[in-house]
C-alpha cells in the first residue's frame, strides 16, 4: 500500500517514526489540518471519567496537542505525552516551560508502548484511524492492555464515517460510534461524542469519540 503521494506506507517502527517526524519537522504548528489550540472534545470526555488530580493520564500520538497543557492548568499532576516525533515533543516542553517540567514527554511508538507503570485514563485523538491493518490494531490493543489500570478508562476519537478518507497523505479508517466500541472488547461504552473540527484553512472534518471503560 502507498501514500497519496506514491510512496510506500510506513508499516515499521523506523518507518513510522521517520514519516511522522517528517510532517513535524516540515511544517508549523498551526500547519497541520489536526491542529486546534482548545481540545474541547478531548477535555469534554476526560471530565466526563471524573479522575482525581492525582490520577495519572497518558495522552499517546500527542504531537503537538495541548491537551496536557489544559490538564496541567486544571490542576492534573501525574501527565505523560508520547510521540515518535522528537521535534513534536520538543515544541511541547518549550511550550510549557517550567510549569511543565514534571510533564513526562516520551518518544515511542504506540503499537509497542512499553512505560513501565499503567494509567488511569488513556486519550488518543487520531492515532486509531490511522491502523488500517489487523495486526497494527492488535498491537495498539496490546499496547493498550499492557497500560490501563483495571477499571481505567478510554478516550479515543477518529474521523466519524463522513470524514477524510486520509490524512497527511496516509489511508485512515472511518467509524462510527458503534463501530469504534466495537473496537475495544473487555471496555464498556460510557459515553459518545463528536464535533465538525475546522483545521487552520476553513475546511471541516468529522469527528467521532467515546469514552470507555475497562471492566
Amino acid at each position: 500500500m502507498t501514500t497519496d503521494h506514491g510512496t510506500p506506507r510506513p508499516d515499521d517502527a523506523a518507518t513510522r517514526t521517520e514519516f511522522w517526524e517528517g510532517v513535524h519537522d516540515s511544517k508549523d504548528v498551526d500547519g497541520v489540518s489536526w491542529w486546534q489550540s482548545v481540545p474541547g472534545l478531548s477535555l469534554g470526555l476526560v471530565d466526563r471519567a471524573g479522575l482525581g488530580l492525582d490520577e495519572p493520564i497518558i495522552d499517546v500520538g500527542a504531537g503537538w496537542s495541548t491537551l496536557v497543557d489544559h490538564l496541567l492548568e486544571r490542576g492534573y499532576r501525574d501527565l505523560s505525552a508520547v510521540d515518535l516525533s522528537t521535534t513534536a515533543l520538543q515544541t511541547v516542553r518549550d511550550r510549557l516551560g517550567p510549569a511543565g517540567a514534571d510533564v513526562v514527554l516520551t518518544m515511542a511508538d504506540v503499537l509497542d508502548l512499553r512505560m513501565g507503570r499503567t494509567y488511569a485514563l488513556w486519550h488518543d485523538r487520531a492515532v486509531y484511524h490511522f491502523l488500517t491493518e489487523p495486526e497494527e490494531r492488535a498491537d495498539y490493543l496490546a499496547s493498550l492492555e499492557r497500560s490501563l489500570h483495571p477499571g481505567g478508562w478510554l478516550v479515543v476519537a477518529t474521523f466519524g464515517p463522513d470524514g477524510p478518507t486520509t490524512c497527511s497523505g496516509l489511508p485512515i479508517v472511518r467509524y462510527t460510534h458503534a463501530e469504534l466500541a466495537a473496537q475495544f472488547p473487555g471496555y464498556d461504552l460510557i459515553d459518545t461524542a463528536g464535533e465538525d473540527h475546522r483545521t487552520p484553512w476553513g475546511t471541516s472534518q468529522q469527528f467521532t469519540a467515546v469514552l470507555m471503560r475497562r471492566r
